[in-house]
């Protein structure tokens, strides 16, 4: 059950697309907030047609400038900071953010990168067999995705360490082949931290194979290096595409990994290891349909589970589990359900010092501004 729901805006800027944010609470009570901010030149069109209305609803999620911004509040949700940009990779564009702090207090960011390209470069790669997203008609330049990678922070989110991308993923193609790996592929959800490893999943697609699917990697030096561990869930008749993993930790050495899923009916997807990942039962469809999912251990062990939901009506939605990861409790919670299209969601949820919960996202809403907004509950 859960008491009145409050919501906020926290970053709306109309020349800004802003998206796929990410919260974590730090040590001095202070909260860090980060998301994608790319251009959105929509603000240029000022008119009332049929076709400027249409381009409200238009999704855009690659940007040659889009760069991880950040926002310091305190436990009153108050902004401490404007939002502020990091340092970007000086060749790419820097997508999603995840975030984790590790027991020493250093903070773990993890993300992935677009590589932009001119139309003439794009032409060419392709008829040499290098894939890439976009197009010249619908986002201006072709993009090449370049990776998944990391940074650390050991002042509570002030500084930065540079892009430390990861090593290749064994049966990946290379970016550029003999000349730029696969770099572990892309990375939205959450890594946890046991004992003295860091588990960090990722998804990509094979060679050869038609569906994405997600794998596992992991740090023994507190994210200074990285080697592949284990594929977490590939659908064998090449079906299903499973991507965007987040990854909780349970008692008895249990793991449980929650991915989005494609040609899945938007269903949850989980698999389990009982071995810290180096091995993973079948993945399992779930009865929830949303994505992609963010697994929080609240204070009293039980796991808030938050996902977009990119259904009529459009919104936000939690679902309350136990501390085994295995039985959802109670009714689905509607967060809200007031966004006038699916370009929402992304949710990622922290608990207050008063006990709330506080669940980041980002929504539209009539004046098709894409903003980082959140919600305040009981649970």
């Amino acid at each position: 059950m859960t008491n009145k729901i409050s919501h906020f805006v926290f970053y709306k800027e109309h020349q800004f697309y802003s998206s796929f944010p990410a919260v974590l609470s730090l040590p001095d009570k202070t909260i860090l907030l980060m998301f994608r901010r790319a251009r959105d030149v929509r603000w240029m069109i000022d008119d009332d047609s049929e076709e400027s209305q249409l381009l409200k609803y238009q999704v855009d999620h690659i940007d040659s400038r889009s760069q991880l911004s950040k926002i310091i509040l305190n436990q009153d949700l108050e902004q401490l900071s404007p939002a502020k940009s990091l340092s970007p990779d000086p060749e790419a564009a820097d997508q999603d953010a995840s975030l984790l702090l590790l027991k020493d207090n250093s903070i773990l960011l993890s993300s992935f990168a677009w590589y932009p390209l001119p139309a003439r470069i794009a032409t060419q790669l392709t008829k040499n067999g290098i894939g890439s997203a976009g197009s010249m008609s619908s986002t201006g330049c072709s993009y090449i995705m370049w990776g998944g990678f990391v940074r650390k922070s050991s002042d509570l989110a002030k500084h930065w360490s540079v892009h430390q991308y990861l090593p290749p993923l064994p049966e990946a193609a290379e970016i550029i082949p003999n000349q730029r790996t696969s770099c572990g592929g892309a990375i939205r959800g959450q890594a946890i931290e046991v004992d003295n490893e860091i588990l960090l999943p990722v998804y990509i697609r094979l060679k050869g194979h038609k569906t994405d699917g997600c794998h596992l990697y992991v740090s023994k030096d507190n994210g200074n290096s990285w080697s592949y561990r284990s594929a977490i869930a590939i659908d064998k008749n090449q079906k299903i595409h499973f991507n965007e993993p987040s990854l909780i930790q349970c008692d008895n050495n249990k793991t449980v990994a929650f991915m989005r899923s494609a040609n899945g009916e938007d269903h949850l997807f989980t698999a389990i290891s009982y071995d810290r990942g180096h091995h993973w039962e079948a993945w399992q469809q779930r009865e929830v349909v949303g994505h992609p999912t963010h697994p929080f251990r609240l204070k009293d062990g039980r796991i808030l589970l938050t996902y977009g939901y990119r259904h009529k009506p459009y919104g936000i939605r939690a679902q309350l589990m136990d501390k085994q990861a295995e039985h959802f409790i109670g009714d689905e919670i509607i967060v809200r359900d007031d966004a006038v299209c699916a370009d929402i969601g992304y949710p990622c949820a922290t608990q207050l010092a008063n006990g709330k919960v506080l669940i980041v996202y980002y929504f539209t809403k009539e004046d098709g501004v894409r903003h980082i907004a959140g919600s305040v509950l009981s649970v």
